[in-house]
């Protein structure tokens, strides 16, 4: 039986262990309770139905091609290294978004809440409006000619190996970005 634990009124279940093969989301206990999901390096290709209840979810290193709609009360969103090539819309309550090293060309409109932004190692030719909530963002790795307005929130910037070369001004820095 895997290993669900339960904090306060709260399920968590990490599925990390190999030694759990599910065939369906639905045998797991407490499956529609659950705050927590990592179903990281299960080599799955599709992710069911979530629960309303979940506030993070870890579905890295998959095989991933599309991620079903995300509840409203997620948080954090961790997809990295998969196969995705498109995101669902994204929650207004999202705060943090790792979605690096996919396919994807383009970023849905990002929710006044995200603090971060981790979409590196992607095919992103351009950004969506940053909120004026975003702290970090991570864009290197992309064919990014342009970027977008940077929000005075903004604290840290990684965007090298883009297709581009500008000056970025900002309160907190000026830097050069390099092709």
């Amino acid at each position: 039986m895997p290993i669900i634990v339960k904090y306060e009124s709260y399920w968590f279940l990490p599925c990390f262990n190999q030694e759990y093969r599910y065939t369906s989301f639905d045998v797991i206990p407490n499956y529609n309770n659950l705050v927590y999901l990592d179903c990281s390096y299960r080599n799955l290709s599709v992710l069911p139905e979530l629960p309303n209840s979940l506030k993070e979810l870890r579905c890295t290193n998959n095989q991933l091609s599309i991620l079903p709609e995300l509840p409203n009360s997620l948080k954090e969103l961790d997809c990295h290294s998969n196969q995705l090539s498109i995101l669902p819309e994204l929650p207004n309550s999202l705060q943090k978004l790792n979605c690096h090293s996919n396919q994807l060309s383009v970023l849905p409109k990002l929710p006044n809440s995200l603090k971060e932004l981790l979409c590196f190692i992607n095919q992103l030719s351009v950004l969506p409006e940053l909120p004026n909530s975003l702290q970090r963002l991570w864009c290197r790795n992309n064919q990014l000619s342009v970027l977008p307005e940077l929000p005075n929130s903004l604290k840290y910037i990684d965007c090298k190996n883009n297709q581009f070369i500008k000056k970025i001004k900002h309160k907190y820095f000026i830097k050069m970005i390099y092709l």
